[in-house]
């Protein structure tokens, strides 16, 4: 019985059993009920099993095919055209699978591979045969599968040998294996043999080459491949020879040995591969008809078999009723964790990294700590699977029931057993329900952990490392590179007070783009957002990206620029401020690069929804420079710039990207315009400052 067999005959009788449980009276049978589901549940597990065996074997089919194809592809993008070439170009062929035969592409027909074939006998002094033991010999000649042996007429015989081709012709004239007489039926056996030295014919002895009509009989595979058929183009007629190899099985050796390999590589490997992925995604199909542990958990169907109004009236019922219903959340517990052991592995090597409890970093202010602080704690939230707390926190409800166990055996040993027991009965506790509701909570839990961590492993895998990288570089932003501005300052005598004011502007900036990070992660983990075009990396994974490039390009300008800005403009008249409105426009620069990027991005998600949440998202980074300005105005009682100008200027709030989502021309045309109509702005506030 094949694998495939055994699959469908476990799955019905998984039926059986299942409708047998439905078929289960009410009252005393649900103990029973509840005994085939914990057997099914085993059952299911091992189902399971075999399943990631099979996908083990599906993914090792599929990396062959794909090597297969691959290869394919290196040896010619026209590989049929090749082989028809091949066949063009060469009569005879012997087959890597059928070492016996050798065929006729002319004809179709089959000729003995005479280095197999005893067509001569094996006798010193006389090595030809009579004609009685040459028919006695083909009649019962049988090799390769074919046992239809015959031979040749005198017209086949002659057609075959006459143009000098054949691979055993060797010798003068026509001689095969340098013997010139040959058996074949001349006009119906008036004569028997052939004189390959002058074509004539006679009855004597000889040496035997048989043929076969095995691959052509009650066809017209001859007429059709025939070079005179007016009804067939040339690549019809090569199309003939190479269904003839196929539909037979047979493996050519061609002139060209890469033309074998082609041929090898594309009708038997590549076949064989797609038949074996087929099996195996049937076998897999099957598996996953079969109901199996979930992570929704519905503990009502354990429940279903606990009489839980009398559990509660008895405290001895109580305890081994909570005892027994913990051991059954544990072995369904280890059931899971068996069936989903890869990706619980998986799961806590990125637990580790989330378990080491956060310790306030000295060198971050209070908001940083609370920050970094919060979201490792949502990230450990959200994705460590704690099983092992999970567990505890379940023994500890059985080690409870354990203890009433304990006080009622040390009261039978007392003396004041009924007003002890009578105490103990009066205790609060909660009910039964309540309790197998609570630990089903949290079973399950940490069954959907497991099973989201499943379904989202790439990005889970991919969000922590992005998490950790962000972890490491805000804390070299904090003393590798506040210590390297510092270095740059103090070298052209720039006073603290300036470069530590920068360094304050730098890292509000920062601390802004840092929480940025947590709500796409937190959407990403959601789910995908559905894009028009498919690409390798996910939509959420390219705006981080997008947004680390910024943070990149705010790093690089406050260590490479910011100093010759304020060198620049610190001797002018009004310097100070010029120096302002400069800085502002080169961020301001380095925020349409943001948007620009993130425009492709926005417009490739398919739901607005997800377009909205982006510019969202985003929103307070991109009005972060005007709102600056405006700001510093207000700061610094700038009445050199009109009030026109200012109320302008807060007007770029004001532009509603929203409502160009669904045209990126007039998307990408708008942010233009914005950006024109800032650096305008920012020109007369820094010609206002000029007048006197």
């Amino acid at each position: 019985m094949s694998e495939l067999e055994n699959l469908k005959a476990r799955q019905q009788k998984l039926l059986d059993k299942i409708q047998e449980i439905e078929e289960q009276c009410q009252g005393i049978e649900n103990e029973h009920n509840a005994q085939k589901v914990q057997e099914l549940n085993k059952v299911q597990a091992q189902l399971m099993g075999n399943q990631n065996n099979l996908k083990q074997q599906l993914q090792s089919v599929q990396e062959k095919l794909k090597t297969i194809n691959n290869e394919i592809d290196k040896l010619s993008s026209t590989a049929t055209d090749r082989i028809f070439e091949a066949i063009k170009n060469q009569r005879w062929y012997f087959f890597k699978n059928k070492q016996h035969i050798l065929m006729d592409k002319t004809t179709g027909i089959l000729w003995a591979n005479l280095d197999y074939f005893p067509y001569k006998k094996e006798q010193e002094n006389n090595t030809n045969y009579n004609i009685d033991e040459a028919k006695s010999l083909v009649n019962n000649y049988s090799v390769d599968g074919i046992d239809n042996w015959q031979i040749a007429t005198f017209k086949v015989f002659k057609h075959m040998i006459y143009d000098k081709t054949f691979p055993f012709q060797q010798g003068n004239n026509w001689r095969i294996k340098g013997a010139c007489c040959w058996f074949c039926n001349v006009d119906n056996w008036s004569n028997n043999r052939v004189i390959l030295d002058n074509w004539n014919t006679d009855s004597s002895t000889g040496y035997v080459l048989p043929c076969s009509y095995y691959l052509i009989q009650d066809s017209e595979y001859e007429k059709n491949v025939s070079e005179n058929n007016p009804l067939y183009t040339e690549k019809e007629r090569l199309q003939f020879t190479l269904d003839l190899f196929r539909e037979n099985e047979l493996l050519p050796i061609f002139d060209n040995p890469e033309i074998t390999d082609l041929y090898k590589k594309i009708y038997f490997e590549k076949p064989r591969l797609l038949q074996a992925l087929s099996e195996v995604e049937t076998q897999l199909a099957q598996c996953e008809e079969v109901k199996t542990i979930s992570a929704n958990f519905d503990y009502t169907t354990l429940l279903s078999k606990y009489d839980i109004a009398s559990i509660d009236k008895s405290i001895i019922k109580y305890y081994e009723t909570v005892q027994k219903w913990i051991d059954e959340l544990m072995e369904y517990l280890a059931d899971f964790e068996q069936q989903k052991e890869s990706v619980i592995q998986d799961c806590n090597q990125i637990g580790l990294q989330l378990s080491a409890v956060y310790k306030d970093d000295n060198n971050l202010t209070e908001a940083e700590n609370e920050l970094s602080k919060n979201r490792q704690y949502y990230f450990k939230d959200k994705l460590a699977l704690g099983m092992d707390k999970v567990k505890t926190n379940l023994l500890k409800v059985k080690q409870q029931a354990d203890d009433i166990e304990y006080t009622i055996n040390e009261i039978d040993d007392g003396d004041n057993a009924i007003y002890e027991l009578a105490q103990l009965e009066k205790k609060e506790r909660a009910s039964f329900a309540l309790i197998a509701e609570n630990t089903a909570k949290i079973v399950n839990k940490a069954l959907q952990k497991i099973d989201f961590f499943e379904h989202n492993r790439d990005f889970i895998v991919k969000a922590v490392e992005v998490w950790s990288k962000w972890n490491e570089d805000y804390k070299v932003f904090k003393t590798k590179q506040y210590e390297e501005l510092k270095h740059r300052c103090e070298q052209d005598d720039i006073e603290a007070e300036v470069w530590q004011k920068w360094y304050e502007d730098w890292q509000k900036l920062r601390f802004t783009i840092e929480e940025k990070l947590q709500p796409m992660i937190a959407r990403g983990l959601k789910g995908d957002i559905e894009t028009k075009e498919e690409q390798e990396t996910p939509i959420i994974m390219q705006a981080i990206y997008v947004l680390n490039d910024y943070k990149i390009a705010v790093d690089n300008f406050y260590l490479e620029e910011r100093k010759n800005i304020y060198q620049q403009y610190v001797f002018q008249n009004c310097g100070d401020l010029q120096e302002k409105f400069e800085v502002e426009k080169e961020l301001y620069a380095r925020t349409v690069n943001l948007q620009k990027a993130l425009q492709n991005i926005i417009f490739n998600c398919k739901k607005e929804a997800d377009k909205i949440f982006i510019l969202r998202w985003i929103d307070n980074l991109i009005d972060i420079q005007i709102n600056e300005i405006i700001q510093f105005v207000a700061d610094n009682n700038l009445e050199q710039i009109s009030q026109e100008v200012l109320n302008e200027f807060a007007k770029l709030k004001q532009k509603n990207y929203y409502m160009y989502l669904a045209d990126i021309k007039a998307y990408s045309q708008e942010q233009a315009n914005r950006e024109k109509a800032y650096n305008s702005l920012i020109f007369k506030m820094r010609k206002g400052l000029m007048k006197k």
